[in-house]
């Protein structure tokens, strides 16, 4: 295994500040809409991140050789996009980012947060990604994340996908 899976520490959060920084303009830089086009840091302020820390729901990915944070993501028991649908215990991902440069961080991230899920009892994993993100809803879609809906929030319009273990 060449990466660890852990709940973050305040050491991480810069670090994880500029994961979102450089994945906002890659976003930019391959014409995807998605973070860059609303208003990420009004909507999701550094607070966010602090108080998401003191939750124990922040995680991080580290490279194993030099402990390197290649990735985060928040998850949660409830999400209020998903008002309608807590029929099964689910972890619902957000702010989920990885290194522009770290090939199979994210998929890698996504196996580590379904073992997760699994050993505390949930049914299933639940995200959503913006409507009009191609690659990243195809990317979804590959990694198993059914599309089951749509949610609105502000000016971001996003499609919910669920990926159920059994």
């Amino acid at each position: 295994m060449n990466y660890k899976f852990t709940l973050a520490d305040h050491s991480a959060l810069q670090h994880i500040y500029t994961l979102i920084d450089k994945r906002i303009e890659w976003m930019d830089k391959m014409g995807i809409q998605q973070w860059n086009v609303t208003n990420y840091w009004e909507v999701y302020p550094k607070n966010y991140y602090i108080n998401e820390l003191k939750n124990r729901n922040l995680y991080v990915l580290k490279r194993n050789k030099d402990e390197a944070i290649i990735g985060a993501v928040v998850i949660f028991d409830v999400d209020v996009r998903w008002k309608d649908d807590y029929d099964v215990p689910a972890y619902y991902i957000h702010n989920f980012v990885t290194d522009i440069n770290e090939k199979g961080a994210g998929k890698f991230m996504l196996k580590c947060i379904q073992e997760l899920a699994i050993n505390n009892n949930k049914i299933c994993l639940r995200l959503d990604c913006a409507t009009s993100n191609k690659n990243l809803n195809d990317y979804y879609k590959k990694e198993g994340f059914v599309l089951v809906g749509q949610c609105i929030d502000g000016n971001y319009f996003g499609n919910k996908r669920e990926k159920r273990f059994f």
